[in-house]
């Protein structure tokens, strides 16, 4: 019924992904297969098309009523993650990124640190500086074998000192796509609330959810964490919305949530856009089935992946894939600095990657893979690797 084969000329758009100008800016290489930023090269549910179409045709593109989305957002989240939102607990901002700008601004102070766990998505450590906040990394460990977890006795040292205010958590994890389990999510909040840490968690992912994998939500977690943290949540990821510039924000408490209104309608990010409202309101009623291909297909693409890798490049080491559709790997066999392997890439071998060492010092030898594009794509890529690493 979709079409995930589907090869879409990308170049000739105003997407940022196969723009030549920015893969030439960013990667020295115009004509580099593009397998970076995250976006899909899938089209949108049919649903979403149609309800953009309608919007379009109306001709009147005035200011608007967020009402609706609001209301299918909702109903998916209950569907999909059993966690009863009431609608008054959500506000809105154009992305997650954004509403973690918001976060840093409305709840602490230039010289604060905010712990995070590093490798961790790349914005997290920009903002906090740019804030002129301090990062506090609680790096997680990966083990030889490719398990991760939590060093959780570092976690608490990091929480614990009282220059230390907020825990930005990335979950499920990027770039790393793990899901962390229920024990570990209430053992992480709970340090945090011991030594009175507002923990902000962003579930940008939390809807790409490999098969055979369970996700839990903070709102599934009961009222005792869910009423106590900031979430944030988006189509973005989900729908390949991440254009429409949308997130919800879902804040329980009246008084965290009265701070973090005061800095939307300060830095005016009220206003919102009706075609990302009809957009938002179709995916999250009439999505359901498009995204359940869409992860089969994603985690199809993740298997040939690391199957045709272990067969030709058997040190290169494949993270296991249990949430996002972005694969990490470890080249750090090649014995490279992060230039090296970034010009390797980018250069010699022709893909435009996210490199590890963007997301921390532990993603050091590292490079992420996104597998939302057509399988043609992925095989693609692992013809140039072939080809240029069996080399070396």
């Amino acid at each position: 019924m979709f079409n995930f084969d589907e090869i879409i000329d990308r170049r000739k758009s105003v997407g940022k992904k196969w723009n030549p100008n920015t893969l030439d800016e960013m990667f020295g290489n115009p004509d580099a297969l593009p397998m970076w930023i995250a976006d899909m090269d899938f089209r949108v549910a049919p649903a979403i098309t149609e309800a953009i179409k309608e919007v379009a045709e109306h001709g009147i593109y005035g200011y608007s009523n967020a009402g609706s989305a609001v209301e299918s957002y909702i109903g998916w989240v209950k569907r999909r993650h059993n966690w009863d939102i009431k609608p008054e607990w959500v506000l809105n901002t154009p992305g997650v990124v954004t509403a973690l700008d918001v976060a840093i601004a409305a709840y602490t102070k230039p010289g604060d640190g905010i712990l995070i766990n590093k490798p961790v998505y790349y914005p997290f450590s920009l903002i906090i500086e740019s804030h002129e906040r301090k990062i506090v990394d609680s790096t997680l460990v990966i083990e030889e074998g490719g398990a991760i977890s939590v060093d959780f006795a570092d976690f608490e040292a990091k929480a614990k000192d009282e220059n230390t205010k907020m825990f930005i958590l990335c979950s499920p994890h990027n770039p790393l796509g793990h899901i962390y389990s229920r024990d570990e999510l209430k053992r992480m909040l709970d340090i945090c609330f011991k030594y009175d840490v507002l923990v902000v968690v962003d579930e940008i992912h939390g809807d790409l959810i490999m098969p055979g994998q369970e996700f839990t939500s903070i709102g599934e977690l009961g009222e005792k964490y869910a009423n106590r943290v900031i979430v944030t949540q988006a189509p973005s990821k989900t729908f390949n919305l991440a254009g429409m510039q949308w997130s919800a924000v879902v804040i329980p408490d009246a008084d965290l949530r009265a701070k973090f209104q005061a800095h939307i309608e300060l830095y005016d990010l009220a206003i919102q856009n009706p075609l990302a409202i009809a957009a938002v309101s179709a995916a999250y009623d009439e999505g359901a089935e498009w995204l359940d291909a869409a992860i089969g297909y994603i985690y199809a693409n993740f298997e040939y992946l690391r199957n045709a890798l272990a067969e030709a490049l058997p040190d290169a080491r494949v993270l296991d894939l249990k949430a996002t559709y972005l694969a990490f790997v470890d080249f750090s066999y090649l014995g490279l600095d992060d230039e090296s392997l970034d010009k390797l890439f980018a250069e010699e071998i022709g893909l435009a990657l996210d490199s590890g060492h963007w997301f921390g010092e532990t993603g050091s030898g590292y490079m992420r893979f996104n597998l939302a594009t057509p399988r043609a794509n992925v095989e693609k890529a692992v013809e140039l690797m072939v080809n240029t690493l069996q080399e070396k």
